[in-house]
């Protein structure tokens, strides 16, 4: 079982259900993409519309609807840009109450 389906029928949810429907079709144009940049192949070149777009949007439907459990999803997660995403959910939170995803959480990105 991939662990984007995993995910998403342990939550149990119709929303979870089908975001891990978008990330496995998701994750497998992102293998092909990257294949094809690999082997150099001629309009294999990134753009807004390639997976590599998408893997942004992807990863903050994934934390909000997985919660701390989307850090598991380890390919999406570096196809983001995992900095700028989680600054811009830390932003939509309160100081007070920061988001419970990075609670304790040791970044590896260095500043």
């Amino acid at each position: 079982m991939n662990p984007y389906t995993l995910i998403g029928s342990k939550l149990g949810t119709t929303e979870a259900a089908s975001l891990s429907q978008r990330l496995t079709a998701w994750h497998d144009a992102m293998v092909a993409h990257e294949r094809r940049l690999r082997a150099g192949r001629p309009g294999a070149s990134c753009d807004d519309e390639c997976a590599h777009g998408q893997a942004r949007a992807l990863w903050v439907e994934a934390v909000t609807t997985f919660g701390e459990r989307a850090h598991e999803l380890s390919f999406l997660r570096s196809r983001a840009d995992e900095q700028a995403v989680d600054q811009a959910l830390a932003d939509s939170f309160p100081a007070s109450d920061p988001p419970p995803w990075t609670l304790g959480a040791v970044s590896s990105h260095s500043n």
